[in-house]
């Protein structure tokens, strides 16, 4: 019976679990040297710095792969690669150069009308082209 006992933990709000975790964690770093709480905040400063600039999309594995190999092979920062396709695509698609409507497919979620279903044939149709390195 004791058993049980342990088991049983109360279920937090993610929010309050949150703040309890902030919360330990600023009473850990307090008990830190001076030097390396100046090191954790402006590491947490360069971190919030960049927020602005992040995103998250869900990617087929395929092309974050081959977006992987690309930025190795050429030394550059996935990130980068990655910004200049949008940009690109971004310019293509205002200047109605690509037609995303033959993708088009209705969505069962009721946050969108859309989906995009791209064809097998598209994914893995970025190939792996023989090294052309620059610079």
């Amino acid at each position: 019976m004791s058993d049980r006992k342990l088991e049983r933990r109360p279920l937090l709000d993610p929010a309050v679990a949150d703040l309890i975790s902030d919360m330990e964690q600023k009473q850990a770093e307090s008990m830190l040297p001076r030097r390396q709480r100046e090191k954790k905040s402006r590491e947490r400063a360069k971190i919030q710095a960049r927020r602005e600039q992040r995103a998250t999309y869900d990617l087929p594995p395929a092309i974050r792969n081959r977006m992987k190999e690309l930025s190795e092979e050429l030394r550059l920062p996935a990130s980068q690669l990655v910004t200049l396709a949008l940009i690109r695509f971004l310019k293509e698609y205002d200047t109605e150069q690509i037609d995303i409507s033959i993708f088009k497919q209705p969505s069962a979620s009721p946050r969108y009308d859309w989906n995009l279903v791209l064809p097998e044939e598209l994914l893995p149709a970025v190939p792996k082209k023989k090294s052309r390195r620059s610079g």
